[in-house]
C-alpha cells in the first residue's frame, strides 16, 4: 500500500496549495495550476489536484499542530464553549474555520509540495516548503467500501480518483 500511495502521490511534488477548506468534516486541499472546469452545468476554476481528507489529520510546524482535525468540533474563540446550541458544521463558529483562516493569512508565500510519504495503513505525509507538515492517518477499523479514509483526484482530461479506504485503494477513472 506504502508504494502504491507515494507513486500515485508523488506527481503533487513542486506543486503549490492553492486553495484550502472543508465541507462539514471532510477536510479539502487542492494543488497546482487553476483549470476551467463544467460543474453542474457551470464553468469553475479549480486547481488540478484535490485531495479530500475524511479521517484524522493535522497541520504541523516546529513541532506544535496549527490545524487538526478535532478542530471542527470546538467553537471558534469568543463563542461559549458551554453553549449547549453550538453548531460546530456552520461555517465560521469552530475552531478549525478560525484556525485555518489564520494560517492561510499567515503564509508569506504560497506552499509547494516537497515530498510525499506513507505507511501501510493508508497513512500521507506531505511535507510543505518552509517546514509545514500535513499528517493523515487512518483512525478507524472498519474495513469495508464505506469507510473512506481520503481521495487523491486530478481533473481535466486524465482525471482519476484514487481511493483509500478500510478495504484498500481502489482507483476509478473518469
Amino acid at each position: 500500500m506504502k508504494k502504491r500511495i507515494k507513486s500515485q502521490l508523488e506527481i503533487l511534488v513542486g506543486s503549490k496549495l492553492s486553495n484550502i477548506g472543508r465541507a462539514s468534516n471532510l477536510f479539502w486541499l487542492e494543488f497546482g495550476e487553476a483549470l476551467s472546469v463544467i460543474r453542474r452545468g457551470k464553468t469553475q476554476e479549480l486547481a488540478e489536484y484535490a485531495l479530500n481528507i475524511q479521517c484524522s489529520w493535522r497541520i504541523t510546524k516546529d513541532n506544535k499542530i496549527l490545524v487538526a482535525s478535532r478542530d471542527f468540533y470546538s467553537p471558534r474563540t469568543g463563542l461559549d464553549d458551554g453553549n449547549e446550541h453550538f453548531e460546530w458544521d456552520v461555517q465560521g463558529n469552530n475552531r478549525f474555520d478560525e484556525r485555518i483562516e489564520y494560517f492561510i493569512r499567515s503564509l508569506k508565500e504560497p506552499l509547494t509540495v516537497e515530498s510525499i510519504d506513507s505507511d501501510e495503513f493508508g497513512g500521507l505525509k506531505v511535507i510543505l516548503s518552509n517546514g509545514f507538515i500535513l499528517n493523515v492517518f487512518p483512525d478507524i477499523s472498519e474495513d469495508d467500501e464505506y469507510s473512506e479514509f481520503w481521495r487523491f483526484f486530478t481533473r481535466g482530461n486524465d482525471s482519476f480518483h484514487f481511493v483509500v479506504a478500510g478495504n484498500g485503494i481502489e482507483k476509478d477513472f473518469n
